[in-house]
């Protein structure tokens, strides 16, 4: 079986599509897998570093960039669309899969129109644009969300969750603690979060305790800042601008800070991790917001909202979360949330496709 991949941009698109891809090379040694990216976005360097073979085509996003920013988008992404039908015709797969992203749209409209069976990965509460239109055409619609089917045909829509990486699951389940006391994982998505780089530090120097060990992910430009305030509060922290081996510092996390994007939420809610979640502001229709919701309401997370950040209540959160068994009672909440298995769903049904095509 050979299938495209198109999508990427942030880690967000990005890993979901990894982790599909893990699954369908796992399934048979011949089959094959094409990822089809943009040389700004994320894929550029962790596709090719993990081995895949990777094509670029030219896209910008068009809706809710503003009007000059749109009308400049508008080119790419027509060059885009006909780039993806040399790249189709090229490689001649049996299904194609947009996993969200400025490329996801030409590529998964070219496949429609040679008549290749399709799907889309919607990973958020509440879906962009782009993949609003796109589920008319595919075939298959994967959400991460129950609150994202109404925006989709539902005979064609499952809710299958926000595939993981194979790495994430195994290490979880195999891996031993490594320090004492109570260890908090905090970080913003790739380029960090200059809210949390911030306001975390100078919480947990207000909070005081010796048994809190951190692990932060900064991003480049706020790392020696955030090092500093650690070692100036006295508190143990490994600071990074990326962390590389995601799956080792998940599996020493007690509590996660972070922003809601939906690979953080299917990762946390996998493994049983509690959170609390600071929105990203400015997230297209506010589905960071929406996303953290679905997670407060289960009671497996606290949300902070952007506007709202302050070291002081930071602190305050942390010091209740701490007490009396809290975050075990969240950490069954995350569980019960969570899909391990939806690669396998969705390579299943990939495999479904390619039967009812022939």
């Amino acid at each position: 079986m050979k299938v495209i991949i198109a999508g990427g941009g942030t880690g967000g698109h990005l890993f979901p599509a990894i982790s599909i891809a893990e699954e369908i090379l796992r399934r048979h040694p011949e089959n094959s897998v094409l990822f089809i990216g943009t040389k700004e976005g994320l894929e550029k360097k962790s596709l090719i570093q993990r081995g895949y073979t990777l094509e670029f085509i030219s896209s910008r996003g068009i809706v809710g960039k503003g009007m000059i920013r749109g009308i400049k988008g508008i080119a790419p992404a027509f060059k885009g669309f006909f780039d993806s039908f040399r790249i189709i015709n090229k490689f001649s797969p049996d299904v194609v899969v947009g996993v969200g992203g400025y490329v996801s749209g030409p590529v998964v409209c070219a496949a429609v129109l040679l008549l290749i069976p399709t799907a889309i990965c919607e990973q958020n509460s509440i879906p962009g644009i782009t993949n609003r239109l796109l589920g008319r055409f595919v075939r298959r619609v994967f959400a991460s969300f129950e609150e994202s089917i109404r925006f989709f045909p539902r005979k064609k829509t499952m809710v299958v969750g926000n595939p993981i990486r194979t790495q994430i699951l195994l290490e979880s389940k195999s891996s031993q603690r490594e320090r004492e006391g109570i260890t908090v994982l905090v970080f913003g998505g790739s380029q960090g979060a200059r809210t949390l780089n911030v306001s975390v530090p100078k919480a947990f120097g207000i909070l005081g305790r010796q048994d809190i060990n951190i692990i932060h992910q900064t991003g480049e430009k706020d790392v020696e800042d955030v090092k500093k305030t650690y070692e100036w509060y006295g508190i143990r922290a490994a600071v990074f601008p990326f962390i590389e081996d995601m799956a080792g510092a998940y599996s020493q996390a007690d509590l996660v800070i972070g922003r809601a994007g939906a690979g953080t939420i299917a990762e946390i809610t996998a493994l049983g991790k509690p959170s609390i979640l600071v929105p990203y502001p400015f997230s297209a229709y506010n589905h960071q917001l929406e996303n953290a919701r679905v997670m407060q309401k289960a009671g497996a997370a606290v949300i902070i909202e952007d506007k709202d950040v302050i070291p002081e209540k930071f602190a305050e959160i942390v010091s209740r979360l701490l007490k009396n068994d809290i975050l075990k009672e969240m950490n069954k909440r995350a569980k019960s949330l969570g899909r391990p298995d939806a690669a396998r769903e969705i390579v299943d049904e990939i495999y479904k496709l390619t039967t009812n095509s022939k």
